[in-house]
């Protein structure tokens, strides 16, 4: 499971760093472009309302005629800023690196479903015949089996089988630090999701807040001409805030839940150790008697 994750971890980087310079201006460039298409709008719009008296003053159906061309372009200009694609190309290098993180968390989520659960950390077979091996004591038989069995449970049992026997506190305490390694373990896989949660809104208001500088700065070029592309700008630069935390709040939840399960299983893995130790105890207990 190291090298899934390593393999993941690598994958996110090479992509980050393969897009992120490619797409370094793209949120400049697309506010740039916005202005632009206001500022032609704006001109184009007052040509249209020189034009349009004249219109009115010679055809009353003219003006019907003009005034319903003015309509049709306006009603076709906004499905283009309403569409996903348009929203999402707005987002820029920033937004980008908001959607690979969203990939890697959900790669990330899939992989603790699969491997963190009751069937793979507690194999039901592997304790049967670890107790029964214990139990008849062939401890030679039951590290080999530990051994081929290589998982939670197993990794908790082997350091306490490797202790003398005769001393059932140095095999619980072998049972207590193997627990805890094995549990430390695991918490450290899942940090990875709340670091992505907390990466997410924070990489999304930065980009806001660079959309926004962008947006202003247009602004300040065209001698405060086109507000209407200002809006469009901010309206744009708050895409990367819902990103991030469109990302943030499932993955964060999921941090939650996976915590709440590791929790959980450290303490049926705890009881079921104890379980397939217990004839050690006995004999222990039944020497010093």
């Amino acid at each position: 499971m190291k090298s899934i994750i390593f393999q993941i971890n690598i994958f996110a980087l090479v992509c980050l760093l393969m897009f992120a310079g490619n797409f370094a201006f793209s949120q400049g460039e697309l506010d740039t472009s916005i202005l632009e298409n206001a500022l032609g709008d704006s001109e184009t719009g007052s040509a249209a309302s020189t034009t349009q008296p004249a219109s009115t003053t010679s055809n009353e159906n003219g003006s019907t005629v003009g005034e319903a061309a003015i309509d049709f372009n306006v009603d076709a200009e906004e499905p283009q800023l309403d569409s996903i694609w348009y929203i999402l190309k707005a987002s820029g290098s920033i937004g980008l690196i908001i959607i690979l993180l969203s990939v890697v968390a959900g790669a990330l989520a899939i992989e603790h479903l699969i491997t963190i659960r009751r069937s793979t950390m507690i194999p039901q077979e592997l304790a049967d015949r670890l107790f029964q091996l214990i139990k008849n004591g062939d401890r030679a038989k039951a590290i080999d089996l530990c051994k081929a069995n290589p998982g939670f449970l197993s990794n908790v049992i082997m350091p306490a089988l490797l202790q003398p026997w005769s001393h059932w506190e140095y095999v619980e305490k072998a049972v207590e630090d193997a627990l805890a390694d094995q549990a430390g373990r695991l918490y450290r896989r899942i940090d990875w999701l709340s670091l992505i949660g907390s990466i997410a809104p924070m990489l999304g208001l930065l980009g806001t807040v660079v959309g926004m500088i962008v947006a202003f700065r247009n602004l300040s070029l065209s001698d405060g001409m086109a507000g209407g592309a200002l809006a469009e700008g901010i309206y744009l630069a708050l895409v990367t805030t819902v990103e991030g935390l469109v990302v943030a709040i499932p993955t964060l939840t999921l941090h939650s839940f996976f915590t709440n399960r590791i929790t959980s299983l450290a303490g049926d893995v705890a009881y079921t150790a104890e379980q397939i130790l217990r004839p050690i105890k006995f004999a222990v207990k039944k020497n010093d008697a």
